[in-house]
């Protein structure tokens, strides 16, 4: 899933997605922010901003932050008053489906991780901050880390995770729940789509999956598909190309009605249908049928041949009761892990019909998962309440998603109590480690998130394979990570550790200046020609201003070359990087783990039948590669293949790897059995995690 560009940055397609959901993401992983709320000097007369749409309030009291520029309106800046860690609270923390903090896997418009915040989300923003009561609350606009941000996801549950200061407590058991108990999460912006049938973003992905239970879910800590809605694992034919799910007895949906095989049939029908334009139909295409029908123009080709495609498909996935079956074109070791993914949750076809283009708002948006989304709030909040039909009521009565695009914001919001997690941003650490009780508040965990710097294959400069390398050998990974980033692990090649295909040997793209200029050199008169108007676009924000601005001048120091920093709202910059007509010439983007498989990331991204693809990469010889290694059945071989195109992934430079996310969140002491997957995001689960009072 993609996860906008810099969670801290950006997805995960499944982009990080900022952190990310994930991506997974998050993405990465799959790919996919703010809000504007009214208010008046009188309704927060603690706040001042400097930007010229807003009236300038007054502060009282010492600065809580330093003044950064706005991310999103024109060179405004902003100062929050300090806010005490004692100070009442009544939190409500938005969850960004990707994050263990809630908010997304996505470069930064997550509202707090710690990284690039650059995203599939952002657009200049205004800060309205609103009191009520004491509480503050915080919205701006933005918008994607397949990360597929993460929709940018660590395999731990919070309990197990390495904790600072001895952490927060999880433990309590469930006679310590607050019956009424609401959590409060940051989802950072306003999502796209929540089709679960189109989306490709963390946060996107996290709205889908409390609302959706798909056949298979994810084992917390190992990582590897376990049944969900399927009751057993399911029968594989000898030849490995059918796979047969049996449904649990008495599964409904949150307002009763029965579910059953053919909901989950209608569920890929909708994946796979050309008409659907979905980002993540390509996961499908094992499925017999699927890629020819989805290749497809529904408003140009033959309906007759449209029908005839249609039926093909249709023909390959058989319902007995509570059996589904699905024929593959060929075996397929990771199909469990597409079992468990968001695109094949049963969508209901009376609800889809019935609300037409708006069926993903609230009355429609009708799934058989832990919760019901029962508000949406656009560009501030998403709030979701237990489904009581669901087979294990969650304990949590609320869960309310917010959409803080700031992460400084985010943070205030959190030492505020309003927000029960947060994800930790490079910039929040020295406040941190200066504070005992934040200290006591941090969780650890691994990522599952690779950053890149994404270049535009198809345009000038970088058609150009010479400059693609000069750039991607010019930057001093180590550096960024010490200096700006903070946290995280340098990467040169896309696999994150801890996933399978991780090659610590690949260090084509390390820092290597004589050999970055050398490769420049050699660049097409065409390609050094289109050097002199070169952008650098990413979704604006403070934070992610300093981070490009550290590349900037990287590449002007070591290169010679003077990049120009574009920014634009993040949810422009989703739109942008989701298009191939429209993808920037250079751009900070993010991939998240879906499912602990090589087919997840070098297939799923960089292969020419890739959707989730955000830089026009194109070779025979990947494609061979991985396409070969995707029907492989055995294990050596294949691992043998995924590393040849991976390290041809490198040597192509197609992008320019930049660092490996680690998780660290900071989470309220009355937030228990509060989860993160084995890929590092939010995602399932989620009927464990309960708060206790509030004091």
């Amino acid at each position: 899933m993609s996860t906008p560009g810099t969670s801290t940055w950006p997805s995960p397609l499944r982009t990080l997605p900022t952190r990310s959901s994930p991506p997974r993401v998050g993405a990465a992983s799959s790919i996919r922010g703010s809000t504007f709320w009214d208010s008046s000097p009188a309704a927060f007369p603690n706040v001042t901003t400097s930007e010229p749409s807003m009236r300038r309030w007054n502060v009282s009291g010492p600065p809580r932050f330093r003044r950064y520029p706005s991310t999103r309106s024109c060179e405004s800046t902003w100062r929050l008053p300090r806010l005490s860690p004692s100070s009442p609270h009544r939190p409500e923390r938005p969850f960004h489906g990707t994050s263990p903090s809630g908010s997304s896997w996505r470069a930064e418009p997550a509202a707090g991780g710690g990284g690039i915040e650059d995203g599939p989300e952002s657009a200049r923003t205004r800060l309205k901050l609103q009191r009520r009561g004491r509480r503050i609350l915080t919205q701006t606009r933005s918008r994607i880390w397949p990360l597929l941000s993460l929709l940018t996801l660590v395999g731990l549950v919070v309990g197990a995770c390495t904790q600072q200061g001895g952490g927060p407590s999880t433990g309590g058991g469930a006679s310590a729940a607050d019956p009424n108990g609401e959590l409060v999460t940051n989802m950072g912006t306003e999502p796209a789509t929540i089709d679960p049938q189109v989306e490709s973003f963390v946060q996107e992905i996290g709205v889908t999956m409390k609302v959706y239970e798909a056949l298979m879910t994810f084992d917390l800590k190992t990582g590897k598909p376990i049944p969900a809605a399927a009751k057993d694992m399911p029968k594989v034919s000898s030849d490995g190309k059918s796979y047969t799910y049996t449904l649990r007895d008495g599964l409904k949906y949150s307002d009763g009605k029965a579910l059953g095989a053919n909901d989950f049939k209608y569920g890929w029908q909708r994946l796979c249908d050309p008409a659907t334009a979905g980002e993540y139909a390509f996961t499908g295409y094992i499925v017999a049928g699927c890629e020819a029908w989805n290749g497809m123009d529904p408003k140009k080709d033959d309906p007759a041949k449209l029908a005839a495609a249609k039926k093909t498909f249709l023909d390959s996935i058989t319902v007995s009761g509570n059996d589904i079956s699905f024929k593959l074109t060929d075996p397929a070791p990771y199909f469990n892990a597409i079992a468990g993914l968001w695109v094949g949750v049963p969508t209901r076809e009376d609800q889809v019909t019935k609300g037409g283009d708006k069926w993903t708002e609230p009355a429609t948006y009708i799934g058989n998962g832990p919760f019901i989304m029962s508000e949406w709030k656009h560009q501030e909040k998403i709030v979701y309440t237990r489904n009581p039909n669901y087979r294990t009521p969650a304990k949590l009565a609320k869960w309310t998603s917010v959409m803080i695009n700031e992460g400084a914001v985010a943070f205030a919001a959190y030492r505020n109590n309003e927000l029960d997690i947060y994800p930790v941003a490079a910039e929040d650490l020295r406040t941190i480690d200066s504070d005992a009780d934040l200290k006591k508040q941090v969780v650890d965990g691994p990522g599952s998130c690779t950053f890149y710097v994404g270049f535009n294959n198809k345009k000038d400069p970088f058609t150009d394979k010479n400059v693609r390398v000069a750039f991607a050998k010019s930057f001093d990974r180590d550096a960024y990570i010490n200096d700006v980033q903070k946290i995280g692990k340098p990467a040169t090649s896309f696999i994150s550790p801890g996933i399978p295909g991780y090659d610590s040997g690949d260090t084509f793209q390390k820092f290597d200046v004589a050999a970055a200029k050398a490769a420049l050199a050699q660049a097409s008169p065409a390609a050094t020609a289109a050097l002199a108007s070169l952008k650098l676009t990413y979704s604006s924000s403070a934070r992610n201003k300093t981070r490009l601005e550290w590349f900037q001048n990287q590449w002007k120091t070591n290169l010679g070359v003077n990049a120009t920093l574009d920014p634009v709202d993040s949810t422009t910059f989703t739109q942008l990087v989701k298009k191939p007509e429209t993808l920037p010439v250079m751009f900070l983007l993010g991939w998240c783990a879906d499912y602990y498989d090589q087919q997840d990331w070098l297939t799923t991204v960089f292969s020419s039948k890739a959707s989730s693809g955000r830089v026009g990469y194109t070779s025979k010889q990947f494609d061979d590669l991985v396409f070969g290694a995707d029907k492989e059945p055995d294990p050596k071989k294949r691992d043998d293949m995924y590393q040849q195109a991976s390290r041809l992934l490198s040597s192509d430079a197609a992008a320019a790897f930049i660092y490996y996310d680690s998780t660290k969140i900071l989470q309220k002491s009355w937030v228990k059995d509060y989860s993160i997957t084995a890929l590092g995001f939010e995602g399932q689960h989620w009927t464990d995690v309960y708060v206790t009072k509030k004091s």
